[in-house]
């Protein structure tokens, strides 16, 4: 059965700069948490495959995604890693002084990865992600 998590926040910030620190794929493990390593494996006019390197629990994990970007949006799906299947997006929308971030994701976990998938773990997870996002613009 899939997962699926919504968040989203308004920030006081200018929605270009907000983007371009989401879709700066190669920065993440300047700030996010348990994330080793991030980088850009090939890139195209439609498209970048990344590379994202987390440590959790003492464990390794590599994700490597096919991120599609426009003006304001970023769409991610998994290629290889360790959910059976993953599909996020981020959309950047100005309102007022600022913008209005929205991340979704849609998971399916495998079996090992069940007894950290419960509601309460993904939203402290999630949470702190998306802390580690607005926190840098700060």
């Amino acid at each position: 059965m899939p997962s699926k998590f919504n968040y989203e926040e308004f920030v006081a910030k200018d929605p270009k700069e907000v983007f371009e620190l989401i879709s700066n794929f190669s920065e993440y493990k300047n700030f996010l948490p348990g994330c080793t390593n991030s980088e850009i494996l090939s890139s195209s006019e439609e498209y970048e495959i990344g590379k994202l390197d987390f440590n959790f629990f003492n464990k390794d994990y590599t994700i490597e995604s096919r991120n599609i970007k426009s003006s304001s949006e970023l769409t991610i799906k998994q290629l290889k890693g360790p959910f059976n299947s993953f599909d996020a997006s981020w959309k950047v929308t100005k309102k007022d002084a600022g913008c209005l971030v929205n991340f979704s994701a849609e998971f399916k976990a495998p079996f090992f990865m069940q007894p950290f998938m419960q509601k309460s773990l993904i939203d402290i997870f999630a949470g702190k992600f998306i802390n580690a996002f607005i926190g840098r613009l700060l």
